[in-house]
């Protein structure tokens, strides 16, 4: 017991520092995030945050603590695209828990016990109270959305006037049907995307509008994030930002001109998985040991081992008439200038999903090195067309690569601001992952807070019941109610509901003695249904609990040796 007394005596920097980490972040929890500017003093340059993970991208982290927190916030970013906000406030809140604990002379193993069994209490909440997504397709969508259901009923309008003149066809029952039901899966993802859509109405509008070409060119119910694309534009109003079917990507002038040269044609298309230069070599290449390369010096020509890479390549396009080679790394300027004269459009940083989506669609096999293309590797049927010129603004075209059965599609922010872009990118994914989980899952949870009243009762109750150890766990379990007092106040006052966290707290106990039954508490700070991802609410709070459990073991091998 001594040894503990010592943990709690003495200070736990870690989850100290863990929590002041958190503390800078309460702004970003909630609808109505409050960016923030991240100067660098040495350069003199500033960005322009208004999320968790591009906050911990550009501060400089020196501690372990704030490692941790940085890698476990980029694991939640990297599968999900949300949740980061929740993640890095319950580190905060639940470290200043655990430290509460200590203080108290809690030992760390009934701390650890106490505040796993508290999780496990709130997941069985979130277990218990799923809404099936089916239910929320009764909900009428808002004026911010309805836009979407507007543009097609006047599609269908079109093509039920079209139908006037074909009603003794065969082919009008067929006809009615697919209209039919295209405007119903239309309205109800439209009212999904609503629940979820965290008051981002822009950016969900576009999501819609992905969803709706993806929809029409594959059928298929759910939004593929696989076959989504982002384009971003500087300098233009964000009234410009579109959805565009196929890849678009910005281009040169220069590379404008190839494009207007192939436009309209069928083209032969290639693809490269690395970087398009001579001195590339593939992952896990092995130089050859003991090798002697040996030559007659009287063919020797004056050529550098690079400019024959580059004859080699161009030959090779030739050969097999490509004329467009997009690469997944960055292409050496001289090939990319020797191409221009060759009317070959090269296109560099292509992500690997839109290579695999060209790959299925023409049939292309990717190679690592140019000087693999065979026939069997060349795609064909790809049409290449101008979309808008921006050569006035910043010397840009932008330019869409399309065959005719993809389901890619790009969607092009834009904005006049442009620390901006970022932001507007993330907030754009971050409604495609929401409400591509929403669909595959079938499920959501009440947001804005609902779920988590749910909890606070639902800890209450489990600590009325606790009777195998009732002073240490009861502490604890009381400690994470208030922690999640802290949290919904918070997003109160974020989301402009309440004037100050006093008012929160206020509503907060009102709203818990007014119901008693956990299936009648219904929170809705707006009058409209807020709902969150189940997966990702249910893994921001482990991964939470998690790195509150991994600095406060280290903390206590740090201070007891």
């Amino acid at each position: 017991m001594s040894g503990n007394a010592t943990v709690a005596q003495r200070r736990h920097i870690g989850l100290q520092q863990l929590e002041a980490l958190a503390a800078t972040t309460r702004g970003f929890l909630g609808p109505n995030k409050r960016p923030k500017f991240i100067q660098d003093e040495d350069a003199g340059d500033a960005v322009l945050v208004s999320s968790c993970s591009r906050l911990l991208e550009h501060i400089e982290l020196d501690g372990s603590v704030g490692q941790l927190l940085h890698e476990t916030v980029q694991a939640q970013q990297k599968v999900f695209h949300s949740g980061t906000s929740t993640l890095v406030f319950l580190a905060g809140v639940w470290s200043r828990v655990a430290l509460e604990c200590l203080n108290k002379g809690i030992t760390v193993l009934d701390i650890k016990t106490a505040m796993r069994k508290g999780l496990e209490v709130c997941l069985e909440v979130c277990k218990r109270s799923t809404v099936s997504v089916k239910e929320l397709k009764e909900h009428k969508p808002t004026s911010a959305l309805k836009s979407e259901i507007q543009d097609t009923n006047m599609d269908v309008k079109l093509s039920q006037n079209l139908r006037l003149t074909l009603k003794h066809s065969r082919h009008f029952n067929l006809q009615d049907a697919q209209t039919e039901n295209t405007e119903t899966a239309l309205n109800d993802v439209t009212r999904i995307a609503q629940a979820v859509n965290h008051g981002c109405d822009s950016s969900m509008r576009l999501v819609l509008k992905a969803w709706k070409l993806q929809y029409k060119n594959a059928q298929n119910k759910s939004l593929d994030i696989q076959k989504l694309v982002t384009c971003l534009i500087s300098g233009m109003s964000g009234e410009k930002s579109c959805v565009l079917h196929g890849f678009v990507t910005l281009l040169s002038v220069e590379q404008a001109s190839v494009v207007q040269h192939l436009q309209g044609q069928a083209l032969n298309i290639a693809l490269v998985n690395g970087d398009l230069c001579e001195k590339y070599r593939h992952v896990g290449f092995n130089r050859p040991g003991n090798v002697v390369h040996v030559a007659d010096c009287t063919y020797i020509s004056s050529m550098s081992l690079e400019d024959c890479w580059i004859e080699d390549a161009l030959r090779r396009l030739h050969e097999f008439s490509i004329d467009v080679v997009l690469v997944s790394g960055t292409a050496t300027v001289k090939l990319k200038d020797r191409v221009l004269g060759a009317n070959v459009l090269v296109i560099e940083g292509v992500k690997s999903n839109i290579l695999k989506d060209f790959s299925t669609c023409t049939g292309a096999v990717p190679v690592s090195y140019i000087t693999q293309i065979n026939e069997s590797c060349v795609g064909r049927g790809v049409t290449l067309s101008p979309c808008r010129d921006f050569s006035g603004k910043n010397d840009l075209v932008m330019a869409s690569i399309v065959t005719a059965s993809t389901s890619l599609v790009t969607a092009v922010l834009c904005s006049s601001v442009p620390a901006k872009l970022q932001s507007l990118e993330d907030q754009f994914w971050s409604c495609a992952y929401r409400l591509h989980q929403a669909l595959t899952d079938g499920k959501v949870l009440h947001g804005a807070g609902t779920t988590e009243l749910l909890c606070i009762q639902q800890l209450h109750r489990t600590k009325q019941t606790e009777i195998e150890n009732p002073q240490e766990p009861t502490v604890v379990l009381e400690l994470m109610a208030e922690a999640w007092m802290d949290y919904i106040s918070t997003l109160m006052l974020n989301s402009g509901s309440v004037g100050s966290k006093a008012e929160a707290w206020t509503a907060i106990v009102h709203q818990m003695r007014h119901y008693t039954d956990e299936e009648a508490i219904l929170w809705d700070v707006d009058g409209v249904g807020v709902y969150d991802n189940v997966m990702v609410k249910c893994e921001a709070w482990r991964r939470a609990l998690d790195l509150v459990f991994l600095v406060l073991q280290s903390d206590t091998e740090i201070i007891t040796g």
